[in-house]
């Protein structure tokens, strides 16, 4: 079961990349506002695990700052 904090986390990447992809903004927006609305909603996510995943590395980042790992 995917988190809060890890949909909530993919917002926000989604947010950031459209700061860095202005083409893609819309795109980008509509994508934060989707992960935004599942966070709401509980629901199933499986997660890669993969070290070049970039969400994994996002979520990792994310972590350390919190002090989860």
């Amino acid at each position: 079961m995917a988190s809060h904090l890890e949909l909530s986390s993919r917002a926000a990447l989604c947010r950031l990349l459209a700061q860095r992809e202005p083409d893609s903004k819309v795109y980008w927006l509509a994508e934060a506002e989707n992960w935004l609305r599942l966070s709401r909603e509980p629901i199933e996510l499986q997660r890669t695990g993969r070290e070049d995943d970039p969400l994994e590395q996002f979520l990792a980042r994310i972590g350390s700052r919190l002090g989860l790992s």
